[in-house]
């Protein structure tokens, strides 16, 4: 029985691990797909300008983001894990189409900065997520409490896109898009040990890849607009 015992833990780990890079994999994926479609379309004059000027494309985009992802958390344990890395693909896609619109404001050499300064915070705190032993668990009710308060209070800032508070809520959304991935990277490590009893099954990979995609997206905006300071 000890023996067995002995054996079996390794497989369980690699089972961990080989999740967690299907995770990953996933999520390089998407954003490779993000960062390819908003370079296009930013090459694509006539088009850029059409969806930076016109609110309702705007927000068309915003609302179908909106739609494709509750769609795809409401159906993951329904459909398969194919088609839920297709729905993200396409979530992905579209988000580089809403994303375009920064190679007006920044010169792409500011973008790859800041994506690689984006890339190197979000490995060290995915590591942090992923190595530290004690749970974060607690932690994540505090984070999603401060993440409503912030979103209201960013909203609000809309109407005041010049004031201090406005800078403010930029350097607070970083420190807490940062938390946010590490509990997140436990969290998903926590998922990866129930893939063989979860309902979402398959589906846990694109769950967790569309989690530490949307940290990573909102920490490179918030990174890339602290950097115009």
């Amino acid at each position: 029985m000890a023996r067995a015992r002995a054996v079996s833990a390794p497989v369980s780990e690699a089972r961990v691990n080989t999740f967690l890079a299907q995770v990953y994999m996933l999520m390089t994926v998407g954003l490779a797909v993000t960062g390819l479609v908003s370079v296009w379309v930013s090459q694509q004059l006539e088009l850029l300008l059409r969806i930076s000027s016109n609110p309702w494309i705007a927000y068309g985009l915003f609302i179908l983001q909106i739609m494709l992802v509750a769609a795809l958390s409401a159906s993951v344990t329904r459909i398969s894990a194919g088609a839920a890395a297709l729905m993200f693909l396409l979530y992905s896609a579209l988000t580089g189409i809403t994303l375009s619109s920064i190679f007006l404001i920044y010169s792409q050499e500011q973008i790859a900065q800041v994506f690689w300064l984006t890339a190197g915070t979000f490995l060290v705190t995915g590591l942090f997520g992923l190595l530290f032993k004690r749970d974060l668990s607690a932690a994540g009710n505090i984070l999603f409490m401060l993440l409503c308060g912030w979103t209201l209070a960013w909203i609000f800032s809309w109407f005041f896109p010049y004031s201090n508070f406005n800078w403010a809520l930029t350097y607070v959304g970083i420190a807490l898009f940062v938390g946010l991935t590490a509990w997140d990277t436990q969290q998903i490590k926590l998922l990866g040990q129930q893939i063989g009893s979860h309902p979402a099954k398959g589906g846990l990979v694109v769950i967790g890849a569309l989690k530490l995609y949307l940290d990573f997206i909102n920490l490179f905006l918030l990174i890339l607009r602290a950097s115009r300071r």
